[in-house]
């Protein structure tokens, strides 16, 4: 027996690009205890017999997959993106079938089902899109993908009609980032990019799950920043870094990894979601400019003024746009955090940051300009949600003894 994991990139992306995570998530995965193997397609308009705008061909890199597996799976660990995302939900019916046993981990970044013409997209399985005939006889039958590569899948391995769109009950664990779309719309049938949720009624998911926003355009997740020539963007390398944070722990609460590492600690990981969150503040989503929308705004403003993170579509103060999943409510007058983790994370640290950081700067000019070096987007952060909080009485004296303590350590200088 082995452990494997299977990656399923979004459209038109190369598996083993500097640009996008796969390629490091999968050495780090294979260095650890479990020694993960990795199987790794590129997308779909990247693999020879596949169609970029249609998704057609997707089924090939899922047999191909089913292939490789030369031993029988113990853990699977399956990461797909956009289409990608889709790919590996039926993936995973796929080893339900042959290898019913394996435990599966599922990291779903962004699924969509592409453009969605008379049908669900590239992804309908019902049979009489399915065979060969209808394929043969119609030019746009051949042209959107509907051609018995997926019939073959279907059969092979007892996939039902829904099987894009259920996360099958082999899944020990289904982890789910959406993003939000920066000053884009995402409502129900534009074209196949409306996330797949459980909480947008697309998605049937019974397994342990959890859902992550994250503000940005649909592929910034899976970046690492590099824009050649040695270029970091850091604002994109943020994104990838709380991904790959997230993602390696709940594979430690499941019992998926234990040692898996990231390359940064706790305080790097704050720093990552403290920079997403100060553009959003700043209105602006990912490339360091203003896009004219922040959707950690639009969501404060939603509900007749209350001030909560609550907001849905049509709720939020630019109706319409974020991905209409309804925003975790972790804020209410305690300032702002990216998403549920972005919170988990900083009340881990909040110690540690008020009385060893804080408390060692007041000692050493020297520790104080490292850490601000180091942490550039912490202190800031810090402080604005100390503003926010000026009109709550229950958090007013708190967040007041925590701007003292600011000013004394010297970040808002």
């Amino acid at each position: 027996m082995a452990n494997f994991v299977v990656f399923f990139p979004g459209t038109d992306q190369k598996v083993n690009n500097d640009k996008h995570v796969y390629d490091r998530w999968a050495r780090a995965l294979n260095k650890c205890d479990e020694k993960y193997i990795a199987i790794s397609n590129d997308g779909v308009g990247v693999t020879k017999g596949t169609n970029s705008m249609t998704g057609a061909g997707w089924a090939k890199a899922i047999e191909d997959s089913m292939q490789k597996m030369t031993s029988v799976p113990q853990k699977v660990i399956v990461v797909g993106m956009s289409r990608g995302g889709v790919q590996a939900i039926i993936f995973a019916h796929c080893l339900k079938n042959k290898y019913p046993s394996a435990e599966v981990f599922i990291f779903a970044i962004d699924p969509v089902q592409g453009p969605a013409i008379w049908n669900d997209g590239s992804f309908d399985m019902r049979d009489n899109r399915n065979n060969s005939a209808w394929a043969a006889t119609t030019s746009i039958g051949a042209m959107l993908g509907f051609n018995n590569s997926r019939g073959d899948l279907k059969k092979k391995y007892g996939l039902l009609d829904d099987a894009p769109k259920t996360v099958p009950t082999n899944v020990k664990f289904y982890l789910s980032v959406l993003a939000q779309f920066k000053g884009k719309t995402r409502g129900h049938g534009t074209w196949g990019f409306t996330p797949q949720a459980p909480t947008l009624d697309n998605l049937v998911c019974t397994v342990e799950n959890a859902m992550y926003e994250l503000p940005g355009d649909h592929s910034y997740g899976v970046y690492t920043g590099s824009e050649g020539g040695g270029v970091l963007n850091k604002s994109r390398a943020a994104r990838g870094n709380v991904t790959f944070e997230m993602f390696a722990h709940h594979l430690e609460e499941e019992g998926f990894c234990n040692d898996l590492d990231i390359g940064f600690d706790p305080m790097d990981s704050l720093e990552h979601y403290c920079l997403i969150a100060m553009e959003d503040l700043a209105g602006s989503q990912g490339q360091n400019k203003s896009s004219g929308f922040s959707f950690l705004v639009a969501s404060r403003k939603a509900g007749a003024g209350q001030g909560e993170f609550n907001a849905s579509a049509a709720t939020r103060m630019h109706a319409g746009r974020g991905h209409l999943v309804k925003s975790m409510a972790v804020i209410s007058g305690k300032g702002y955090y990216v998403n549920v983790r972005h919170k988990e994370i900083y009340d881990q640290l909040t110690t540690h940051i008020t009385t060893v950081l804080m408390e060692q700067a007041k000692l050493s000019k020297a520790f104080l300009d490292l850490s601000k070096l180091h942490y550039p987007n912490v202190w800031p952060w810090l402080y604005k949600n100390a503003q926010f909080a000026a009109d709550s009485k229950e958090d007013k004296p708190a967040f007041e003894e925590l701007t003292e303590k600011l000013k004394k350590f010297g970040a808002l200088q």
